[in-house]
């Protein structure tokens, strides 16, 4: 009876011992610098509230806990910057009272967390045409980015009234700008264009995940994101955990990157 009974022990501990084993492997992958600058295009707070008949606010409050998560893993990884998509300049489209509730949130979530952002060593960076975000907004930021602004474990970046479009069209005007003002006397080089760009002294992103089902980019950093490597998952940002960020670097980790060569 003892060699059955062992036999089925072992085959038991079989599924244990892989998840063990994936996971220490993941780690190894992901921290060996391969991902320096991990992007992410939150999508699908709105779908996930509706899902359970909810209000849309309630989706993006949930979010923002998946934020907490993304933060964490970025941490346990070694990731240097992580860049997030929280509001884009065509989402003021939207009602005045999502647009309203949505600034709300960022501002609670941003003061609330702040205690913890400093202890963990995170720098947050809001990034976009944020003088048009409300006052309360604009303090807010100025806040925030002062009192972490010696965090050196991770650097966060929120990208809010954000537009790729409008980045590089902000670029091209501050150059003719600087050509008529005798600062410029030939045509930028790519890396002077890059100086002019809103996250100018940013690597560019290594790997952009987004959520929610879409298979686009929707202008967010349109001029960075030449290289970059794109993960699409149909799950929606609320509902995204520890393991389903692990999955998208070790997708990533198993990508040949050769830029063209």
């Amino acid at each position: 009876m003892t060699k059955p009974i062992t036999l089925f022990i072992a085959l038991l501990c079989v599924p244990v011992i892989h998840r063990l084993y994936a996971t220490i492997s993941s780690a190894h992958l992901i921290t060996n610098g391969s991902v320096k600058h991990l992007a992410i295009i939150m999508d699908g707070n709105r779908r996930w509230a509706h899902q359970r008949k909810l209000m849309s606010t309630i989706g993006h409050k949930k979010g923002a806990d998946t934020v907490k998560t993304l933060i964490k893993f970025c941490l346990s990884r070694s990731i240097e910057i992580v860049s997030v998509y929280a509001f884009s300049l065509e989402n003021f489209k939207r009602s005045p009272e999502e647009v309203q509730a949505i600034f709300s949130i960022i501002v609670d979530q941003a003061e609330s967390t702040l205690p913890d952002l400093i202890k963990q060593g995170i720098k947050v960076r809001f990034i976009g045409e944020t003088t048009c975000a409300p006052e309360k907004v604009q303090q807010a930021i100025k806040h925030i980015e002062k009192d972490t602004q010696h965090g050196e474990k991770l650097l966060l970046n929120v990208l809010l009234c954000y537009g790729g479009r409008q980045e590089i069209l902000s670029a091209i005007k501050n150059i003719v700008q600087d050509v008529k003002e005798g600062k410029l006397d030939e045509a930028p080089s790519e890396e002077i264009f890059k100086q002019y760009l809103w996250t100018s002294d940013l690597p560019d992103p290594d790997l952009i995940i987004r959520t929610g089902g879409a298979r686009r980019l929707s202008n967010f950093l349109t001029y960075q994101t030449s290289y970059s490597e794109l993960y699409f998952t149909d799950r929606l940002w609320p509902e995204l955990t520890y393991q389903d960020f692990d999955q998208a670097l070790q997708e990533y980790c198993l990508r040949n990157r050769n830029f063209g060569r």
